[in-house]
């Protein structure tokens, strides 16, 4: 054996062994059925299953996210921003959603502070 090869072999085992423990560490694993299951995080979790289940079918329910104004549609879409929605009711239009509608108009008027950043901005000066 020459030298290449006696320092070789140490070297390609514990390549073997390290690589081992990387993949003991990864999040992924491979089941005895041959299916991957992901686990993001090895720490144990102090919620039981069943919070955890009665999360999922809340959250199934109200797909909304905690501000309302998101939700979730899946698919390649996934999160959505939600409109207000109206109907007709008795000729008129009304709000059916539950979005804050008492925000205030943006006022078209600028202060003097705003006129002068804009002037730097825009004008050069």
């Amino acid at each position: 054996m020459n030298v290449k090869q006696v320092f070789s072999i140490p070297v390609l085992c514990a390549g073997l062994v390290l690589s081992g423990q990387a993949l003991a560490e990864s999040v992924m694993h491979r089941g005895p059925d041959g299916t991957v299951k992901y686990y993001p995080s090895h720490d144990s979790s102090n919620k039981t299953t069943q919070q955890v289940q009665k999360e999922l079918e809340d959250f199934k329910r109200n797909p909304n996210s905690a501000d309302g104004q998101y939700r979730y549609v899946g698919g390649d879409q996934g999160w959505v921003l939600v409109q207000h929605e109206y109907v007709l009711r008795d000729g008129k239009w009304q709000h059916v959603d539950k979005l804050n509608h008492n925000t205030p108009a943006p006022s078209l008027k600028m202060t003097p502070e705003e006129k002068k950043q804009r002037e730097a901005l825009y004008q050069g000066g």
